[in-house]
């Protein structure tokens, strides 16, 4: 199989695991990405399909986007459906 291929079908099924979660879980799964150092194809894959869904949600989530990504640098909690630094 494709390499490709592989990488299309996680993000399958990370869109799928995240579609399922409540808002404070995937918050969780962002906050976990803050600051880690690590990288590879499949975290790529991860932190693109997390940023889509947290522009679905019904919450102001500007502090974490930017053009390139996602800004990892602080934790955050939601407050009055926006996210802000916890």
């Amino acid at each position: 199989m494709n390499y490709e291929v592989l990488l299309q079908e996680q993000a399958l099924l990370f869109k799928a695991e995240f579609n399922h979660l409540p808002d404070e879980e995937l918050i969780h799964r962002f906050n976990k990405q803050v600051k880690c150092l690590g990288g590879n194809t499949i975290r790529k894959v991860y932190l693109a399909v997390l940023k889509d869904e947290l522009c679905k949600r019904n919450f102001d989530c500007s502090l974490i986007i930017n053009k390139c990504g996602l800004r990892l640098h602080h934790k955050v909690k939601l407050q009055n459906q926006r996210l802000v630094y916890a």
